[in-house]
């Protein structure tokens, strides 16, 4: 019998730039690829459709061996707002773990307040859990990097 974990991770940040900028960020995967995943890892888009009803398909790991998989059903989307997503992410044997993802967006100040919220069940353990928490926190700091005023 496998180990199932279960965990809600609530990630946030304030980034220095205007809701728009962030929004753009998330909305063209092949910018999002550039700053989702930690340094020294990639992912390349096999599809993305981004809109309520829409499905990205990508891989994601070391750059020599993009092991992980993942499904991302795009559930709700309001437009420099609000997105909510079901994703399955698993490697070419098994199934590694499934979730819901918010990503709000609000205007604080100069910038804009970002809220991930990720509900998912891991099938190998915390571990996995783990892995979620660092790599939604390196992709706010990819994605505040990227922004960053010049």
């Amino acid at each position: 019998m496998s180990t199932i974990a279960h965990e809600t991770l609530t990630i946030s940040r304030t980034i220095a730039a205007p809701v728009a900028d962030l929004w753009d960020a998330y909305a063209d995967a092949a910018i999002r690829a550039q700053w989702s995943v930690p340094e020294g890892e990639a992912m390349v888009y096999d599809a993305a459709d981004f809109r309520e009803g829409g499905r990205d398909l990508y891989r994601c790991g070391p750059p020599e061996a993009l092991e992980f998989h993942a499904v991302v059903d795009y559930v709700r989307i309001v437009p420099h707002r609000l997105i909510v997503y079901a994703e399955r992410v698993r490697t070419d044997e098994q199934a590694l773990a499934a979730g819901l993802l918010t990503w709000e967006f609000e205007e604080h100040g100069d910038g804009t307040r970002v809220v991930i919220t990720c509900q998912m069940a891991s099938f190998v353990g915390e571990g996995m859990i783990e892995g979620n928490r660092n790599g939604h926190t390196a992709a706010l700091d990819q994605l505040e990097k990227l922004l960053a005023p010049r």
